[in-house]
């Protein structure tokens, strides 16, 4: 299906088949990442982690070419707030 992962969305696009600096994404979004597969429509997903941004890149990389039908994401880890601050990240007033 599908590999998604984060890029900076200022950065300029990157070359067709290239891989994200995950150096930088690790040093501009967060020391950790969680691998998330999700298998069908059935909810048999699950999330893996935490890794850092290279293991991350390796394990969803490796599952997306065992079993390209999945959707593979790679989602950085952020510390966990108080409400008020999850909320405000999403918020968009």
């Amino acid at each position: 299906m599908a590999l998604i992962y984060p890029v900076l969305s200022d950065a300029p696009e990157p070359e067709e088949g290239s891989e994200p600096d995950v150096a930088e994404l690790a040093a501009d979004l967060s020391d950790q990442w969680l691998v998330e597969v999700a298998v069908g429509e059935e909810g048999d997903d699950g999330c893996f982690g935490p890794l850092t941004a290279r293991a991350a890149w390796d394990l969803a990389v490796g599952v997306d070419q065992r079993r390209p039908e999945w959707m593979v994401s790679v989602v950085p880890l952020y510390l966990p707030g108080t409400v008020e601050e999850v909320v405000e990240l999403f918020d968009e007033e």
